[in-house]
């Protein structure tokens, strides 16, 4: 069970990850050559789709992250690794509450959505910094 539950992880911070990453670099520089109207269109319905795509990724890593400190990490002494899974895990939150306000279909939010590309390189770079972190603690 361990090493399937290991395997969703993984899958779904690639999914996450990787979905930021197209995003930032491949439709955000492209959505510049059309029109305001096509635009704003077509932003709307990426959101849309990435919205639900967001929220099982995060639902996911936290069912399976949770899987994991329970099974193979809640017993271990507190060293430098427990510091290092600490810091992921702000870092995932952190990623979780920038997706969740760039897709939560929510007024107040506007001022986040306006700055999407800025806010987005944000989450995209931390999640980057999650997967180092993460791929550090698999070799310890």
């Amino acid at each position: 069970m361990g090493t399937f539950v290991q395997w969703v992880h993984v899958t779904a911070a690639v999914v996450g990850v990787g979905g930021m990453g197209f995003l930032l670099v491949v439709l955000m520089p492209a959505l510049g050559v059309l029109p305001v109207q096509e635009r704003d269109a077509l932003v709307q319905r990426v959101v849309r789709r990435f919205r639900w795509v967001s929220w099982a990724v995060i639902s996911l890593l936290l069912a399976s992250g949770v899987y994991s400190a329970r099974q193979y990490s809640w017993e271990a002494t507190w060293d430098g690794s427990w510091l290092f899974l600490t810091i992921k895990i702000v870092l995932a939150f952190a990623v979780f509450g920038i997706s969740l306000a760039l897709t939560v279909p929510l007024g107040f939010l506007e001022r986040v959505r306006k700055r999407r590309k800025f806010w987005v390189g944000i989450a995209f770079g931390l999640g980057v910094a999650v997967i180092y972190i993460s791929a550090y603690l698999r070799r310890g």
